[in-house]
Protein backbone atom coordinates (compact mmCIF):
# COMPACT_ATOMS: atom_id res chain seq x y z
CA UNK A 1 0.00 0.00 0.00
CA UNK A 2 2.80 2.43 0.94
CA UNK A 3 4.72 1.55 -2.20
CA UNK A 4 1.59 2.13 -4.33
CA UNK A 5 1.06 5.52 -2.72
CA UNK A 6 4.70 6.41 -3.27
CA UNK A 7 4.42 5.42 -6.92
CA UNK A 8 1.33 7.59 -7.39
CA UNK A 9 3.13 10.57 -5.90
CA UNK A 10 6.11 9.95 -8.14
CA UNK A 11 3.93 9.75 -11.24
CA UNK A 12 2.21 13.00 -10.35
CA UNK A 13 5.39 15.01 -9.93
CA UNK A 14 6.21 17.68 -12.45
CA UNK A 15 9.98 17.73 -12.04
CA UNK A 16 11.82 20.96 -12.61
CA UNK A 17 15.46 20.94 -13.60
CA UNK A 18 16.40 23.47 -10.93
CA UNK A 19 15.94 21.58 -7.67
CA UNK A 20 19.60 21.09 -6.82
CA UNK A 21 20.65 24.64 -7.46
CA UNK A 22 17.54 25.93 -5.75
CA UNK A 23 16.88 23.52 -2.89
CA UNK A 24 20.32 22.04 -2.26
CA UNK A 25 22.34 25.19 -2.92
CA UNK A 26 20.15 27.22 -0.61
CA UNK A 27 20.34 24.54 2.09
CA UNK A 28 24.12 24.29 1.83
CA UNK A 29 24.57 28.02 2.28
CA UNK A 30 21.85 28.61 4.86
CA UNK A 31 23.09 25.75 7.04
CA UNK A 32 26.72 26.85 6.62
CA UNK A 33 25.69 30.35 7.70
CA UNK A 34 24.09 28.95 10.87
CA UNK A 35 27.33 27.12 11.71
CA UNK A 36 29.35 30.36 11.65
CA UNK A 37 29.99 32.55 14.67
CA UNK A 38 28.04 35.77 15.09
CA UNK A 39 31.14 37.77 14.17
CA UNK A 40 31.57 35.73 10.99
CA UNK A 41 27.90 36.17 10.09
CA UNK A 42 28.38 39.93 10.44
CA UNK A 43 31.14 39.73 7.83
CA UNK A 44 28.82 37.88 5.44
CA UNK A 45 25.70 40.00 5.96
CA UNK A 46 26.78 43.11 4.01
CA UNK A 47 28.23 40.92 1.25
CA UNK A 48 24.87 39.22 0.63
CA UNK A 49 22.55 42.15 1.36
CA UNK A 50 21.89 42.72 -2.35
CA UNK A 51 20.47 39.19 -2.67
CA UNK A 52 18.62 39.17 0.65
CA UNK A 53 20.41 36.22 2.26
CA UNK A 54 23.44 33.98 1.82
CA UNK A 55 21.10 31.18 0.71
CA UNK A 56 19.79 33.28 -2.18
CA UNK A 57 23.22 34.67 -3.01
CA UNK A 58 24.42 31.13 -3.61
CA UNK A 59 22.06 30.82 -6.58
CA UNK A 60 23.62 33.79 -8.38
CA UNK A 61 26.44 31.83 -10.01
CA UNK A 62 23.97 29.78 -12.05
CA UNK A 63 22.22 32.90 -13.34
CA UNK A 64 25.33 34.92 -14.12
CA UNK A 65 26.84 32.19 -16.34
CA UNK A 66 24.21 33.03 -18.95
CA UNK A 67 25.61 36.54 -19.15
CA UNK A 68 29.24 35.76 -18.40
CA UNK A 69 29.77 32.71 -20.57
CA UNK A 70 33.36 32.30 -19.43
CA UNK A 71 32.12 31.17 -16.00
CA UNK A 72 30.12 28.22 -17.36
CA UNK A 73 33.02 25.76 -17.16
CA UNK A 74 33.64 26.74 -13.54
CA UNK A 75 30.75 24.56 -12.35
CA UNK A 76 32.21 21.12 -13.06
CA UNK A 77 35.36 19.05 -13.48
CA UNK A 78 35.02 16.18 -15.97
CA UNK A 79 37.44 13.27 -16.04
CA UNK A 80 37.72 10.56 -18.70
CA UNK A 81 37.26 6.89 -17.85
CA UNK A 82 41.02 6.29 -17.68
CA UNK A 83 41.53 9.07 -15.11
CA UNK A 84 39.71 8.45 -11.86
CA UNK A 85 42.00 10.37 -9.49
CA UNK A 86 40.81 13.96 -9.11
CA UNK A 87 44.24 15.04 -7.85
CA UNK A 88 45.60 14.21 -11.31
CA UNK A 89 42.94 16.22 -13.11
CA UNK A 90 44.06 19.16 -15.20
CA UNK A 91 41.72 22.03 -15.99
CA UNK A 92 41.19 22.98 -19.63
CA UNK A 93 42.00 26.53 -20.73
CA UNK A 94 38.46 27.72 -20.01
CA UNK A 95 38.78 26.59 -16.40
CA UNK A 96 37.06 24.08 -14.15
CA UNK A 97 35.39 23.81 -10.76
CA UNK A 98 38.53 23.02 -8.77
CA UNK A 99 40.57 25.94 -10.12
CA UNK A 100 37.63 28.34 -9.90
CA UNK A 101 37.07 27.44 -6.25
CA UNK A 102 40.68 28.11 -5.31
CA UNK A 103 40.78 31.32 -7.37
CA UNK A 104 37.67 32.75 -5.73
CA UNK A 105 38.74 31.60 -2.27
CA UNK A 106 41.99 33.50 -2.77
CA UNK A 107 40.04 36.66 -3.60
CA UNK A 108 37.91 36.21 -0.50
CA UNK A 109 41.02 35.77 1.67
CA UNK A 110 42.80 38.80 0.21
CA UNK A 111 42.23 41.82 2.44
CA UNK A 112 43.21 44.04 -0.51
CA UNK A 113 40.29 42.81 -2.62
CA UNK A 114 37.60 45.44 -3.10
CA UNK A 115 34.05 44.96 -1.84
CA UNK A 116 32.57 43.90 -5.20
CA UNK A 117 35.30 41.32 -5.80
CA UNK A 118 34.88 39.82 -2.31
CA UNK A 119 31.11 39.84 -2.70
CA UNK A 120 31.21 37.85 -5.93
CA UNK A 121 33.92 35.58 -4.55
CA UNK A 122 31.70 34.69 -1.58
CA UNK A 123 28.75 33.96 -3.86
CA UNK A 124 30.91 31.82 -6.14
CA UNK A 125 32.53 29.89 -3.28
CA UNK A 126 29.18 29.13 -1.70
CA UNK A 127 27.84 27.85 -5.00
CA UNK A 128 30.94 25.87 -5.95
CA UNK A 129 31.02 23.95 -2.68
CA UNK A 130 27.48 22.83 -3.42
CA UNK A 131 28.38 21.85 -6.98
CA UNK A 132 31.39 19.74 -6.04
CA UNK A 133 29.28 17.63 -3.68
CA UNK A 134 26.85 16.66 -6.47
CA UNK A 135 28.39 13.55 -8.10
CA UNK A 136 27.48 14.40 -11.69
CA UNK A 137 29.57 17.56 -11.48
CA UNK A 138 32.57 15.19 -11.49
CA UNK A 139 31.43 13.07 -14.41
CA UNK A 140 32.63 12.14 -17.89
CA UNK A 141 33.34 14.82 -20.52
CA UNK A 142 31.86 12.88 -23.43
CA UNK A 143 28.36 12.85 -21.96
CA UNK A 144 28.57 16.28 -20.33
CA UNK A 145 28.47 14.95 -16.78
CA UNK A 146 25.52 12.65 -17.40
CA UNK A 147 23.44 15.11 -19.41
CA UNK A 148 23.60 12.76 -22.40
CA UNK A 149 23.00 9.63 -20.30
CA UNK A 150 19.33 9.24 -21.10
CA UNK A 151 16.95 7.72 -18.54
CA UNK A 152 13.30 6.83 -18.33
CA UNK A 153 11.28 7.65 -15.25
CA UNK A 154 8.54 5.50 -13.78
CA UNK A 155 5.80 7.55 -15.44
CA UNK A 156 7.38 6.92 -18.84
CA UNK A 157 8.81 10.42 -19.21
CA UNK A 158 12.41 11.04 -20.23
CA UNK A 159 15.18 12.39 -18.07
CA UNK A 160 18.94 12.04 -17.81
CA UNK A 161 21.46 11.08 -15.17
CA UNK A 162 22.56 14.64 -14.45
CA UNK A 163 19.00 15.87 -14.02
CA UNK A 164 18.10 12.99 -11.71
CA UNK A 165 21.02 13.78 -9.41
CA UNK A 166 20.71 17.54 -9.84
CA UNK A 167 17.20 17.63 -8.49
CA UNK A 168 14.80 14.81 -9.18
CA UNK A 169 15.96 12.72 -6.23
CA UNK A 170 15.41 15.74 -3.99
CA UNK A 171 11.99 16.49 -5.44
CA UNK A 172 10.98 12.86 -5.07
CA UNK A 173 12.21 12.86 -1.45
CA UNK A 174 10.29 16.03 -0.63
CA UNK A 175 7.14 14.60 -2.23
CA UNK A 176 7.14 11.42 -0.13
CA UNK A 177 8.70 12.75 3.08
CA UNK A 178 7.63 16.36 3.02
CA UNK A 179 10.05 19.25 2.66
CA UNK A 180 10.38 19.79 6.39
CA UNK A 181 11.33 16.19 7.06
CA UNK A 182 13.83 16.11 4.21
CA UNK A 183 15.45 19.28 5.51
CA UNK A 184 15.40 17.97 9.06
CA UNK A 185 17.23 14.87 7.85
CA UNK A 186 19.99 17.09 6.48
CA UNK A 187 20.26 18.95 9.78
CA UNK A 188 20.46 15.68 11.70
CA UNK A 189 23.34 14.59 9.48
CA UNK A 190 25.09 17.91 10.07
CA UNK A 191 24.82 17.32 13.82
CA UNK A 192 26.15 13.79 13.41
CA UNK A 193 29.05 14.76 11.12
CA UNK A 194 30.01 18.11 12.64
CA UNK A 195 32.56 16.77 15.12
CA UNK A 196 34.28 14.55 12.57
CA UNK A 197 37.51 15.87 11.00
CA UNK A 198 36.80 17.21 7.52
CA UNK A 199 39.29 17.53 4.64
CA UNK A 200 39.80 21.09 3.46
CA UNK A 201 40.97 20.24 -0.06
CA UNK A 202 38.33 20.46 -2.75
CA UNK A 203 40.11 17.62 -4.57
CA UNK A 204 39.09 15.30 -1.73
CA UNK A 205 35.47 16.44 -1.97
CA UNK A 206 35.64 15.94 -5.72
CA UNK A 207 37.07 12.44 -5.27
CA UNK A 208 34.16 11.51 -3.02
CA UNK A 209 31.73 12.67 -5.68
CA UNK A 210 33.66 10.87 -8.41
CA UNK A 211 33.71 7.64 -6.42
CA UNK A 212 30.00 7.95 -5.81
CA UNK A 213 29.33 8.59 -9.50
CA UNK A 214 31.35 5.49 -10.40
CA UNK A 215 29.60 3.23 -7.88
CA UNK A 216 27.46 0.32 -9.00
CA UNK A 217 24.54 1.75 -7.04
CA UNK A 218 24.41 4.92 -9.15
CA UNK A 219 24.63 3.08 -12.47
CA UNK A 220 26.41 5.88 -14.32
CA UNK A 221 29.60 4.09 -15.29
CA UNK A 222 29.04 2.10 -18.48
CA UNK A 223 25.53 3.58 -18.82
CA UNK A 224 24.19 0.62 -16.85
CA UNK A 225 21.17 2.53 -15.50
CA UNK A 226 18.36 2.99 -18.00
CA UNK A 227 15.31 3.23 -15.72
CA UNK A 228 15.26 5.58 -12.71
CA UNK A 229 12.50 3.99 -10.65
CA UNK A 230 10.97 5.13 -7.39
CA UNK A 231 13.11 2.47 -5.71
CA UNK A 232 16.23 4.07 -7.22
CA UNK A 233 15.18 7.49 -5.96
CA UNK A 234 14.38 6.13 -2.51
CA UNK A 235 17.70 4.29 -2.33
CA UNK A 236 19.67 7.50 -2.85
CA UNK A 237 17.84 9.95 -0.59
CA UNK A 238 20.18 9.30 2.33
CA UNK A 239 23.39 9.92 0.38
CA UNK A 240 21.89 13.07 -1.14
CA UNK A 241 21.16 14.41 2.33
CA UNK A 242 24.66 13.49 3.43
CA UNK A 243 26.27 15.32 0.50
CA UNK A 244 24.30 18.46 1.34
CA UNK A 245 25.25 18.17 5.00
CA UNK A 246 28.94 17.69 4.25
CA UNK A 247 28.89 20.63 1.84
CA UNK A 248 27.39 22.88 4.52
CA UNK A 249 29.97 21.88 7.13
CA UNK A 250 32.90 22.23 4.76
CA UNK A 251 31.67 25.56 3.42
CA UNK A 252 31.42 26.95 6.94
CA UNK A 253 34.95 25.81 7.67
CA UNK A 254 36.33 27.25 4.43
CA UNK A 255 34.68 30.59 5.18
CA UNK A 256 35.93 30.64 8.77
CA UNK A 257 39.45 30.05 7.47
CA UNK A 258 39.07 32.82 4.90
CA UNK A 259 37.80 35.35 7.42
CA UNK A 260 40.59 34.44 9.83
CA UNK A 261 43.12 35.17 7.08
CA UNK A 262 41.72 38.71 6.79
CA UNK A 263 42.27 39.56 10.46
Amino acid sequence: MIKQFTCILFLSLSFSASAWWDTAHKMVCSEAYELLSISEQKIIDPLVADEGSFALACLWADFIKRERKETGAWHYINLPENQQNTFDARCPENGCLIKAFYDQLAVLKDSKSNFKARQEALWFVGHFVGDIHQPMHVGFPEDLGGNRHQLQLEDGSKSNMHKVWDGQIIEYAESVMGKDQFHQGVREKITMLLDQPQPSQIEVWAQESRDLAMSDSVGYRGNTLEFASTDYMQQHIDITQERIALAAIRLSQALSSSFAANK
